[in-house]
């Protein structure tokens, strides 16, 4: 598919190019676009070799490389969002269909609300009442979905995208083995062809929301109250502290530890400590105030 053929007047290309599925800055679809509006997501684009084409700004286009299609807009993610809308009406671009697949031994509460297709629960899953499961989202064995939580539901658009048409979601959201989900929590559906993914043995605790696409790796704890953005990857074995908040499309590393109320607007590399609202490594932090 060509750029040209596709967005909307409201947006002008610098550079055609050939592009063949949607995605973030950290996702590898093959010849992906992607959105830019931040210089820190230059090189991050540079850097994957999976994306053929952007939408960003005209502050940002002499930034990209010649083999790369570039187009132009005031405000890149709505642009981006509006393709999105386009494109979930082709096969290609969204997870194929598939019957409802509940295993024998799962535990549903009689009041749980789940989709007519699209769902697969696997062994010893637990789900209890009022739960809500929206269609492609795949729960593995041993996992347990506590009360008045949902999964699937309508992704969390960026604010600068909020007078977008209604985004159709074309991806899901899976849960691998023995994720505990806990009361009142939210995961968002991802809007691309891919899923919102959870880590074996990861736990997510009450009053959570995971944006859409976003990616936690195994044995993470995330404590109540965290809000988590879209596209966000977290690694193996993090620690989340309550009521944090995490900017859209950053990677926090392995073994991270993020104290109480931390907004983290950065990408955080391995074994981290981040503390407040600095959003910088902890160590880092303390050296800076001892030279003040």
């Amino acid at each position: 598919m060509r750029l040209s053929e596709f967005l909307s007047e409201k947006t002008e290309i610098a550079r055609d190019g050939n592009f063949s599925s949607m995605g973030t800055l950290f996702s590898h679809n093959p010849q992906q676009i992607v959105y830019a509006v931040r210089e820190t997501d230059v090189k991050k684009i540079i850097d994957n070799s999976s994306i053929s084409c952007v939408i960003t700004t005209p502050s940002l286009v002499s930034r990209f490389p010649d083999h790369m299609g570039v187009a132009l807009a005031q405000d890149p993610s709505s642009s981006f969002y509006a393709l999105q809308s386009l494109l979930s009406q082709y096969p290609e671009f969204v997870l194929p269909p598939f019957a409802n697949r509940i295993s024998s031994s799962a535990k549903i509460h009689s009041s749980a609300v789940i989709s007519g297709s699209g769902v697969s629960i696997g062994r010893d899953v637990v789900i209890e009442k009022n739960v809500v499961i929206h269609e492609q989202s795949i729960i593995e064995e041993g996992s347990v979905v506590r009360s008045n939580s949902i999964i699937g539901s309508s992704p969390l658009i960026p604010g600068s995208a909020i007078n977008c048409s209604v985004v159709q979601p074309s991806g899901g959201v899976y849960l691998h083995r023995e994720v505990d989900i806990h009361a009142n929590t939210q995961l968002c559906r991802a809007i691309f062809k891919g899923y919102t993914e959870i880590g074996e043995q990861t736990k997510i605790d009450n009053l959570d929301t995971v944006g859409q696409g976003t990616s936690i790796g195994k044995r993470c704890l995330i404590c109540a109250g965290v809000t988590i953005g879209e596209a966000v990857i977290i690694g193996d074995d993090a620690w989340i502290g309550p009521n944090a908040t995490l900017e859209n499309q950053i990677r926090v590393g392995n073994n991270v530890y993020i104290t109480l109320g931390s907004k983290v607007l950065h990408d955080i590399d391995d074994d981290k400590v981040v503390k407040d609202n600095y959003s910088i490594d902890r160590k880092r932090f303390k050296k800076v105030i001892r030279g003040m």
